[in-house]
């Protein structure tokens, strides 16, 4: 498990791991992640996303390339955008599966 901060602000690896890649869009200042987030890196995650957002306040995740996500990743994903929280953060390229397990948990 490896958290970089790089030194020019919103570009390079946010987050990284065997089985997760968290990092910054060098062409719209989004974050990517990809792989796979369960109980074993969600907690990274969350910590990883919360940086992002600390630095400029609305994000928006791509998640296309996520693989897999139990429910400790999806609560890692969705914690920065908790009503605790202020700004805005967007989900993009939601996988079906993903989507699929947003809409049941909404119910």
């Amino acid at each position: 498990m490896r958290l970089v901060n790089p030194p020019g602000g919103h570009r390079g690896v946010l987050y990284t791991d065997t089985y997760l890649s968290v990092r910054w869009s060098p062409a719209d200042s989004s974050v990517i992640v990809e792989g796979e987030v369960d109980v074993s890196n969600s907690a990274a995650l969350a910590s990883a996303l919360a940086e992002a957002r600390s630095e400029r306040g609305e994000i928006t995740i791509d998640a296309g390339a996520l693989r897999f996500v139990d429910l400790a990743g999806l609560r890692a994903l969705l914690a920065p955008a908790s009503p605790v929280e202020s700004g805005a953060v967007r989900l993009r390229n939601v996988p079906p599966y993903l989507r699929r397990l947003m809409e049941m948990l909404d119910d």
